[in-house]
């Protein structure tokens, strides 16, 4: 399969190229199946709202609960907006 690109494509595959988001321009193929893939998952997952329970707890406790809780005075709203002089 062959695919043309428009000029703004490719000097955007370029930059990324450039910058090290990646490495090769087949590499932005293979990103943006992946994007379709996520698409299409979510897409037979909404089909199914216990599925879809099911994936977002996993997803949920896949996350440590071991991250510390902040103190009341790093929510306390003067302390967050103490230099606007909200």
């Amino acid at each position: 399969m062959t695919i043309e690109l428009k000029p703004e494509q490719a000097r955007t595959i370029d930059q990324a190229i450039r910058a090290g988001v990646i490495r090769t321009p087949e590499e932005v193929v293979e990103a943006g199946l992946e994007v379709l893939r996520d698409r299409l998952q979510v897409s037979l997952v909404s089909e199914d709202p216990e599925e879809c329970m099911r994936r977002f707890r996993a997803w949920a406790h896949s996350h440590p609960t071991t991250t510390p809780l902040l103190s009341d005075e790093a929510i306390d709203r003067d302390s967050i907006y103490r230099e606007r002089g909200l």
